[in-house]
């Protein structure tokens, strides 16, 4: 799953990639994310989130909300 791409990310990357998610824009968002994680780990989490290669860059809704919800979870201190 997606959370594991991210358990690793620092606060504030995982703050930045909510707002990428959260302005989903296509290709121009996952450009965004390559800046900010490498792309190595922007493919990785954007095939994770889609299921699909980073060939095909949108994202429903629905892997939308799971990838917001999942980032929120994510930021939540014990």
């Amino acid at each position: 799953m997606a959370r594991e791409s991210i358990k690793d990310f620092s606060p504030d990357t995982k703050d930045s990639v909510l707002k990428i998610i959260n302005s989903w824009e296509g290709t121009e968002s996952e450009e965004k994310l390559k800046e900010l994680l490498g792309h190595d780990k922007a493919e990785s989490l954007t095939k994770k989130i889609t299921g699909t290669t980073t060939n095909k860059s949108t994202l429903n809704n629905d892997q939308q909300n799971q990838v917001k919800n999942m980032f929120r979870d994510s930021l939540t201190f014990d």
